[in-house]
């Protein structure tokens, strides 16, 4: 992202407040992060690209801040506010990373393609990601981001999502409704043989996002 109107407009949008701990996955250049910064919170940044990671560092300077090199999504330490200005390519695993995590709220730039997939209210078309994202989260589109705003631009439209956080869910159970889907073209009763379960009758496109976890719990245990 490069321009800082729409990165300050994205870290106005996560209302953080003074004593939270901000995670960001994906420093980039940091116009992002300069924004989070100065606002009481502390700033928990990373970056896996050594590259980035090494410019992010001599020109990023503010109280507060923690920059490090590595995997987002392998940080243990705990955080009230998600932010992140990802590459598109990890969204699903940012969505399924999430759902296991417990934090307040979560601002995230993503496709808007993507954001429909979490959204969709069809059972006949909606995904793996999106039962898990409904059971989890209260979701809502904030407002698009100009192609402009990004070096290069993208090819795509993005839209800033807003992600706050019902419940948790395991890992295990995350591995469940990917693994129901997979199986989707058949009947309840087809889909639980899959995993040595007893099913009912019907198909899963009869069941509520809520449902689907639901079973996907009974199968995880």
């Amino acid at each position: 992202m490069r321009s800082r109107q729409a990165a300050r407009r994205i870290a106005d949008s996560a209302g953080i407040s003074p004593g939270d701990t901000v995670l960001e996955v994906g420093t980039g250049l940091g116009a992002l992060t300069r924004e989070l910064c100065g606002r009481g919170a502390r700033i928990i940044s990373v970056e896996r690209n050594g590259r980035l990671y090494g410019e992010a560092s001599a020109s990023l300077h503010c109280e507060g801040l923690e920059l490090r090199r590595g995997d987002g999504f392998a940080v243990e330490d705990g955080f009230d506010v998600f932010v992140s200005n990802l590459p598109y390519s990890q969204s699903r695993r940012a969505v399924e990373w999430l759902v296991q995590r417990d934090f307040a709220r979560g601002i995230v730039t993503v496709q808007k393609e993507f954001a429909a997939k979490l959204m969709e209210a069809d059972p006949r078309r909606r995904r793996a990601i999106g039962v898990l994202a409904g059971h989890c989260f209260e979701m809502r589109v904030l407002f698009p981001v100009a192609r402009s705003c990004f070096d290069p631009p993208p090819r795509v439209d993005s839209v800033v999502v807003e992600l706050a956080k019902r419940r948790t869910i395991p890992g295990g159970v995350v591995r469940a409704v990917n693994g129901i889907f997979s199986y989707r073209r058949k009947t309840m009763r087809g889909i639980m043989k899959q995993f040595g379960r007893e099913g009912g009758p019907g198909r899963l496109d009869d069941l509520s996002g809520d449902e689907i976890v639901g079973v996907a719990a009974e199968i995880a245990r």
